[in-house]
């Protein structure tokens, strides 16, 4: 068997957060860290045996027979069903990748802690549709709840703007490359948040949302735009105030940093992953606050963003 490599970008949803699914306008951005999935040929009989690592650290393990990829030994059951889903689903849509009598190692290596939130999945996803040479959105409507905005980011090279129409995903290329980032930062918030959960309670709840959809789209396209700091952190603020009220919940800033000389908006799931902060501080200041509130993995825009 030939040896083969994949790789994928995480990413960072911006702005859009929930009603992205709803059809709202998201800026979201591939991150420099990604996921690379390794396959080659193992041994013994009908086979995969499964590997995951961060750095030197192999964090999950696994392995399934093949065709049928029934769980033979898993190191977390819960981990093992999810890729079990995946693996299943890729194989139902092109069966030509595990041959009767193969086995194989797969070997994923994660540039970021797989707690950070920055895509362990939907760049697995999008390896993986790779491998079987189908359509990573096909992959993962079928088997995720989510908008797909993290498998465009997958492949990007730059920022983008995404949207869905009709179910469908709708892509446009965003220079967001602002000229004041040396005043923005990245802040892991601690706590990675469970995205299937947030996203099925952010369903349950919603009402009529048109209304703060319409703002949202309309703060995405202005902070693209936009070349003043002031504004940027208005804009930050204004959305984390439409969102507060669309979700129910306190505003992270206000709730558990309300002494930050700045602006901060919650990333992604509210109460978990990641932070954006901006402050006129400047970048060494921001990573200061944060440090002394012992939230200690800290990115500046550059390093975090592939554009």
């Amino acid at each position: 068997m030939e040896k083969k490599a994949y790789y994928s970008n995480g990413k960072l949803l911006i702005t859009g957060e929930y009603l992205v699914l709803s059809g709202a306008l998201a800026l979201a951005v591939p991150t420099v860290k990604g996921q690379e999935l390794l396959l080659e040929e193992g041994t013994g009989y009908n086979t995969l045996h499964w590997k995951s690592y961060f750095k030197e650290d192999c964090w999950f393990e696994a392995k399934f027979s093949l065709p049928g990829i029934e769980i033979l030994e898993a190191g977390n059951p819960k981990t093992a069903a999810y890729l079990q889903t995946i693996l299943r689903e890729a194989n139902r849509i092109n069966k030509d990748i595990f041959a009767q009598g193969s086995s194989v190692n797969m070997i994923t290596k994660l540039g970021f802690h797989p707690e950070w939130g920055l895509g362990s999945s939907s760049s697995l996803i999008n390896n993986i549709a790779s491998l079987f040479e189908i359509s990573p959105f096909e992959l993962f409507f079928n088997t995720q709840k989510g908008s797909g905005y993290d498998i465009a980011c997958a492949e990007a090279k730059t920022p983008l703007f995404y949207r869905l129409e009709n179910g469908e995903p709708k892509i446009e290329k965003a220079d967001f490359n602002p000229p004041f980032k040396e005043k923005l930062a990245f802040i892991y918030s601690g706590s990675k948040q469970d995205s299937e959960r947030s996203l099925s309670r952010f369903l349950d709840m919603k009402g009529s949302i048109e209304y703060q959809m319409g703002g949202i789209s309309m703060i995405s396209r202005e902070i693209l735009g936009t070349q003043s700091h002031h504004e940027f952190n208005d804009l930050l603020n204004e959305h984390e105030e439409i969102m507060a009220k669309v979700l129910q919940l306190p505003k992270v800033k206000g709730s558990r940093f309300p002494d930050f000389p700045g602006s901060i908006k919650s990333l992604g799931a509210w109460g978990g992953d990641f932070l954006l902060a901006s402050s006129e501080i400047g970048f060494e200041e921001i990573k200061s606050y944060f440090s002394g509130k012992s939230l200690n993995t800290i990115f500046s825009f550059d390093e975090l963003v592939l554009h």
